[in-house]
């Protein structure tokens, strides 16, 4: 049996599927967890915890080259997210389309 919640998505994501699903509130979510694992990675180095890595981070790199890379890393993150919970959708439409169908 389908409840309440489930029959309300799954009338939801009929119509919601055939658009583009390029969604905004999915996205941010990736990105802000891309950002916050970029901030993260960005405290630990300055705060000296591990030593050879700063070292190596102060010889190589150039502080707009890492921030740019934490941005295009938590792009890409903010785009996986935003297929991963496409297709998580996707699926469990599928799983209640086949339970409904088999009634």
């Amino acid at each position: 049996m389908i409840s309440a919640e489930e029959e309300k998505f799954y009338q939801q994501w009929e119509k919601d599927r055939i658009l583009p699903h390029y969604k905004r509130k999915p996205f941010l979510r990736g990105l802000s967890v891309g950002l916050a694992l970029g901030i993260l990675s960005m405290v630990i180095t300055e705060s000296g915890w591990y030593e050879r890595a700063n070292m190596v981070a102060n010889i190589r790199g150039n502080e707009i080259w890492i921030l740019l890379s934490i941005v295009v890393i938590s792009v890409g993150i903010a785009f996986l997210y935003q297929q991963f919970s496409f297709e998580m959708n996707e699926q469990r439409y599928q799983e209640l389309k086949h339970i409904k169908s088999k009634k």
